[in-house]
């Protein structure tokens, strides 16, 4: 048998969750051939976990390079605060449905602006050719069990699957390779439909689900396990069973994903997995008008819910609700000191903001901000107790754990921090008829328009705890977490409460579940104690299908879901969705009636960012190099 030559330089990322380093580790395998490779279960398993190294999920960020125009951008849940380096003009090339200008950038990982979502495209098909030649060849592998081969190979399936949502979901239907092409032949196939795809996908999920083992020995802690198949088929048949996927509304479609997402509860349940986060205490904190824990940068009643996503010490623990996650990021430079990226930098915290080393931060949007309930469990316009002059006051106790406001204190550590007051100070015009310290000078002269200045009139909270900062030369306070979380249990029951309310109504069950939709939803409501859905939401499948789209932008803020969501539901062209909204502080002289805390509140639409959105841009075109290439492989349709 001819003997295939090959040159691998193999990149082995480790992915275990323990006290150790994670550091990325290059070995150069020159001159292996084929049979080498795949005949030793040791290289063999490190052939696949090259894959790994492909995969750029909505969290992740490839070579450590931050994302410049992430999902939570896309989405309207955030605007950049960073003056320079294009990306003002990368968020207008989205904000004016300029995709295929965006796709043609630059695929290669680490190449300028190239967002993520661009190198994601590339790099997932290089995932698949790695995964597809590994399962060609596992037969190969001499020296290891049947069972140790099929965890290998259950890991090829999720990955494979993992990798073409992480296309279809935006590009559509693609060409679903379960093996290699032959570069001899001629290359004329034509791109299938989404559907088709998907069948492929949930093909491949069932085959990962019967070998990947529901838990993995120490050494082996980070890999994809049974549970994380399970949580990938819900979102991919939730995905499916969407408006933008499910024109005709086959009530099937919802059905079957209501039967994934309890598939994986009951799986959870009855291997004592997977438990949700329980802050019942949270909504007890004392957020009132000069409450004592409404300026406090860490509510202790929320730490057990706030742990999941941050805290102090580099040691990484899965947590119990977590059913998959990425392990923290290696920096290059940054000697050896373990960074979370991308999270760090997208929504960085208070001292990272203030004029250090070319972070990229992003502001929460006031119009997203206001759908965060009042700790009463109703709309801000729903309920009469709140007010408008008083918006930071008795919200949802996760408005605690993922909105940083003006007066909350902040440790200020950096000698070089532009603001070096303590606390946050977003106000138009602060107590003392300023500026306030963290808002962009119009005055600041054009070299010093790299700092970050907040624009909108709220930071991100949730992925930065008190206290850690970032200097030039990557100096600075490390030593704290922040999980890139790619599945937990929060979202299956939020998943679970959408298809069963579509499939079976707001008090339906699945088969062989016990939970109604609205059950699950209070569920993810009370372990942050907040009350029940108020009763006025649930009286039909319609109203309740607005607090459930509600209640996931609120438990889902940040970790790159609400772009995807508003497309699946077909509501991204809608004005909520296209408008922008920064919170304009002022200060009034004194305190009043009309003004309890002595400061205006006005959230104003932002004319010239407003975006645009039309019935092609639900679907992303894909790069026109690979039309060139392939005229028969079609370009989106409308593009």
């Amino acid at each position: 048998m001819k003997t295939t030559k090959y040159t691998f330089i193999l990149i082995f990322v480790s992915l275990f969750f323990s006290c150790e380093d994670y550091l990325e580790k290059v070995q150069d395998f020159e001159g292996l051939d084929q049979d080498d490779v795949f005949s030793d279960i040791r290289l063999a398993k490190r052939f696949l976990d090259g894959a790994y190294t492909s995969l750029i999920s909505e969290v992740s960020a490839k070579s450590n390079n931050p994302d410049v125009l992430p999902a939570m951008t896309m989405a309207g849940e955030g605007y950049p605060g960073r003056m320079n380096n294009n990306v003002p003009e990368r968020y207008q090339s989205y904000a004016n449905s300029d995709y295929l200008t965006l796709m043609n950038l630059n695929g290669d990982v680490g190449q300028g602006q190239t967002p993520n979502f661009v190198s994601r495209y590339f790099e997932s098909w290089r995932g698949i050719r790695t995964v597809n030649s590994f399962l060609a060849n596992s037969d190969k592998i001499i020296n290891a069990t049947e069972a140790e081969v099929n965890e290998l190979k259950g890991q090829a399936y999720f990955l494979r699957a993992y990798f073409y949502h992480l296309m279809t979901k935006r590009h559509g239907g693609l060409l679903y390779l379960k093996e290699n092409l032959n570069l001899n032949n001629p290359f004329d196939q034509e791109r299938e439909t989404y559907e088709s795809n998907l069948a492929n996908m949930l093909e491949d999920l069932d085959v990962a689900i019967s070998l990947l083992p529901v838990s993995w020995t120490a050494e082996n802690l980070g890999r994809p396990t049974r549970g994380a198949a399970y949580a990938l088929k819900s979102r991919v048949t939730l995905f499916g069973a969407s408006p933008l996927v499910n024109t005709a509304n086959s009530q099937q479609a919802w059905v079957d994903a209501a039967a994934a997402a309890s598939n994986l509860i009951n799986f959870a349940n009855d291997n004592g997995l997977y438990t949700l986060a329980s802050a019942p205490n949270a909504n007890s904190i004392d957020v009132d008008h000069e409450g004592a824990d409404l300026f406090e940068p860490e509510p202790e009643a929320l730490q057990p819910y706030r742990s999941m996503f941050v805290g102090p010490g580099k040691s990484k623990t899965l947590p119990p609700e977590v059913i998959f996650m990425e392990v923290n990021d290696f920096t290059a430079g940054g000697g050896g000191t373990l960074v979370p990226l991308p999270r760090t930098y997208l929504t960085t915290g208070f001292d990272i903001a203030k004029g250090n080393n070319n972070p990229m931060n992003i502001g929460a949007l006031a119009n997203f901000v206001a759908k965060f309930e009042t700790k009463n469990g109703l709309a801000i316009e729903n309920d009469p107790s709140y007010n408008p002059q008083e918006p930071f006051i008795n919200r949802d106790p996760r408005f605690y754990n993922a909105i940083l406001f003006d007066g909350v204190p902040w440790t200020v550590t950096s000698s070089n921090a532009t603001n070096r007051s303590g606390f946050a100070d977003l106000a138009i015009v602060n107590e003392q008829g300023n500026l306030g310290l963290d808002i962009h000078d119009p005055n600041t002269p054009n070299n010093r328009l790299w700092q970050v200045k907040n624009k909108t009139g709220y930071r991100i909270r949730k992925w930065i705890p008190n206290g850690y900062f970032l200097t030039q030369g990557w100096k600075g306070q490390l030593d704290y977490y922040a999980n890139n979380i790619l599945f937990r249990m929060g979202e299956v029951y939020l998943n679970y409460a959408e298809a069963v309310n579509e499939a079976y109504g707001p008090t339906g069950t699945a088969p062989g579940a016990n939970l109604t939709a609205i059950e699950a939803i209070n569920m993810i409501r009370n372990r942050v104690g907040m009350p029940n859905v108020h009763a006025s939401y649930t009286g039909s499948k319609e109203s309740f299908r607005e607090r459930i789209r509600n209640e996931r932008a609120i438990e889902l803020c940040f970790e790159g879901f609400r772009y995807d969501d508003i497309r699946r539901w077909k509501v991204a062209h809608l004005d909520e969705n296209l408008k922008v909204e920064f919170l304009e502080m002022r200060w009034q002289g004194g305190t009043s009636a009309l003004y309890p805390t002595g400061f205006s509140f006005e959230n104003v639409e932002q004319n010239d960012l407003r975006k645009t959105f039309s019935d092609k841009n639900y679907w992303w075109p894909i790069p026109s190099s690979e039309i060139e290439a392939v005229p028969t492989f079609r370009q989106t349709e409308g593009w």
